[in-house]
């Protein structure tokens, strides 16, 4: 085959599978906040709505027998084009749903066309991909176009959706091949692949957590060792132990992936490069007639990636008798399982990458460049002041899932932006979840919000937890988990010192357990909720230490005429609201408030001057602003 054709088919690839991430992302997040949040349905109830869409992908090879792989191909194409297009297009959440759910069906259909073409679309195609759609988030500090309003974004994907069909109709395709049956079945490597870039490798919020570098940093390594990855699988493909060693790589950074910084920087600047060599050597030669095995284990992969997201996720909510990570280490498991299997094949198969891909990826690279170069020259927001009186605020913000369950970042810092804080307390912030389609919320609002000092403390794990932003420099940071007493889900002390004037103020931001038994729950809330924020209000007080002046602000997801709450004023802290609010405060739920349980606390040696709640649909709670005065 000529160079040029295989490179041609590789770049196929590149464009299905960027066109796919976004519609299974967007289909990932929209399960969790519009079908649960906002229509109300079961969590369990979703898991067979989300595996629907990876499921029907595989009958779309059945017809390819009456149509043959190009007709295959090209229709399932224009399905995943027109999906993406109208995803991006339209703005009603159940329409968008329906798009997403409609890409990633023709997206799972593909595969099997792609792999009968030959490796080049699958290898080199899911790796270019993964460079390429890691650099377009790259270049908007990680929010996907999907998400993204205005006529570029929609330009984009429609450019995106024609050049691959375009590219689509100009390739040589050959007779209906497939794999064996035997060997096919290391095609499910697909699902803990995905899983692993998705959730580790291809995150800047994970990555620049657990790195200690800048979120832009993190994504112009991640795009750098994308171009290192391409060229380690196109010059080094052959050799047999640097696939044995790329499979140790990748199960050890996975297993360390919550463990040590120094320990996981070093293991994943490798892994994104022995991740691809993993890959590689999981995608067997086609030389079989039919589709079937190829088929049955592709759509087997991808419907695996989503089970094992459900099985990361549902923790949270249920006790399981697992915890998640427990499901990342299982998952590092199975694909060293696989990777080991698929290594013995090594010598007998072809690069898959293409001739110069890496080339392509490096141009890709160019993206999250430019976004460090922004970063870099934006000057920060001053404070306007270098004492009191100081402006906080306290703010959960849904993931930016508004109530609608739509990602609506922009509204998030419409609402930061105009409550005029100069220190601001948030609560469910994620760094980069599956659950949140791999946005980086929090490198989201201090870029665009101008914060020169924050800090972020994840909770369940490096993507998710508490943050606190200021335009006073912070001096130190501590940070602890809370006692769990039975719940699922982890939660957190983050607090930190703040140059405020000329004495330091301890800045808290927390999220108390919402829910512990819900039987209970519904009938006596307080009576569920109290041993549990009973110990994790002990545990937020030993870390304050009677410490002043202090500001402690949170979802304490409490009553203010619970015990819990009246425990908080025992020991010392005054509520702000009762001191200077008017009116009832409520905060919860921001479209029907019945409920104040979102709070900004105080030492004696401050006061509050001025309290308010800011009306917004943003969240499904309502932003707690106090001005905050020396006593």
């Amino acid at each position: 085959m000529h160079p040029d054709q295989r490179l041609t088919k590789v770049l196929l690839g590149a464009l299905v599978f960027v066109l796919g991430a976004q519609s299974m992302r967007f289909l990932f997040a929209s399960t969790a906040w519009y079908l649960r949040d906002t229509v109300g349905i079961a969590t369990l109830t979703l898991i067979p709505i989300a595996l629907a869409p990876f499921l029907l992908g595989a009958l779309v090879p059945v017809i390819g027998p009456k149509i043959g792989v190009r007709g295959s191909l090209l229709t399932s194409l224009w399905l995943l084009a027109v999906a993406r297009v109208g995803l991006q297009i339209f703005d009603s959440p159940a329409v968008d749903f329906a798009m997403a759910a409609l890409g990633t069906a023709a997206f799972v259909g593909i595969l099997p066309a792609l792999l009968s073409l030959g490796r080049e679309g699958l290898v080199g195609g899911v790796l270019l991909g993964l460079a390429v759609d890691s650099s377009i988030k790259a270049l908007s500090q990680s929010l996907d176009l999907a998400y993204q309003p205005g006529l570029l974004p929609v330009a984009v994907v429609t450019v995106t959706a024609g050049a691959a069909v375009f590219v689509a109709m100009t390739i040589d395709y050959m007779p209906r091949h497939g794999v064996t049956w035997r060997v096919g079945l290391l095609l499910l490597g697909l699902g803990p692949f995905l899983f692993v870039e998705f959730l580790i490798l291809q995150n800047q919020g994970w990555m620049a957590e657990m790195t200690g570098v800048s979120a832009s940093t993190a994504a112009l390594r991640i795009a750098l060792l994308n171009v290192v990855a391409l060229f380690a699988v196109e010059r080094l493909h052959r050799f047999r132990l640097l696939h044995v060693a790329a499979v140790l790589i990748v199960v050890a950074a996975v297993l360390a992936a919550e463990g040590s910084q120094i320990t996981f920087n070093v293991l994943s600047l490798l892994a994104v490069p022995a991740a691809a060599m993993v890959w590689a050597s999981l995608v067997p030669e086609p030389v079989t007639d039919g589709l079937a095995a190829s088929t049955t284990f592709l759509a087997g992969g991808a419907t695996l990636f989503v089970i094992l997201g459900f099985a990361y996720y549902l923790p949270l909510d249920f006790n399981l008798g697992f915890e998640a990570s427990d499901v990342r280490i299982a998952v590092a498991l199975l694909l060293g399982v696989l990777g080991l299997l698929a290594a013995i094949r090594i010598p007998t198969v072809t690069s898959g990458a293409g001739e110069r891909s890496w080339a392509l990826a490096g141009l890709a690279a160019v993206l999250p460049l430019f976004a460090l170069v922004v970063v870099l020259i934006n000057d920060p927001v001053p404070a306007g002041s270098t004492g009191y009186p100081v402006r906080v605020a306290s703010y959960n913000l849904h993931s930016a899932f508004n109530t609608d369950g739509v990602l609506d970042v922009e509204s998030i810092v419409r609402v930061i932006e105009d409550s005029g804080a100069t220190i601001v307390g948030l609560q469910e912030v994620p760094r980069g979840r599956l659950l949140s389609a791999n946005t980086d919320l929090y490198a989201l609002l201090v870029s665009e919000l101008g914060f020169e000092h924050a800090e972020f403390f994840g909770t369940t794990d490096p993507t998710w937890g508490n943050a606190i932003l200021s335009r006073f420099p912070i001096a130190d940071v501590g940070t602890e988990p809370l006692p769990k007493v039975g719940t699922p889900m982890q939660r957190g002390y983050l607090g930190a010192s703040i140059a405020v004037g000329n004495q330091p103020l301890l800045f808290i931001s927390t999220h108390l357990q919402h829910v512990n038994d819900p039987d209970v729950h519904d009938q006596d809330p307080e009576g569920d909720l109290y041993p549990v924020h009973h110990e994790q209000i002990g545990t937020i007080l030993e870390e304050w230490g009677g410490i002043g002046p202090a500001v402690l602000v949170g979802d304490f997801n409490a009553r203010p005429d619970w015990r819990q709450i009246a425990e908080i004023l025992d020991a010392g802290w005054v509520d702000s609201w009762l001191e200077a609010g008017t009116g009832d405060g409520y905060t919860s739920s921001s479209d029907d408030p019945e409920h104040r349980i979102d709070y900004v606390f105080h030492t004696p040696d401050l006061a509050a001057v001025d309290a308010g709640v800011i009306q917004s649909l943003a969240s499904d709670h309502l932003a707690v602003v106090v001005d905050i005065d020396l006593s």
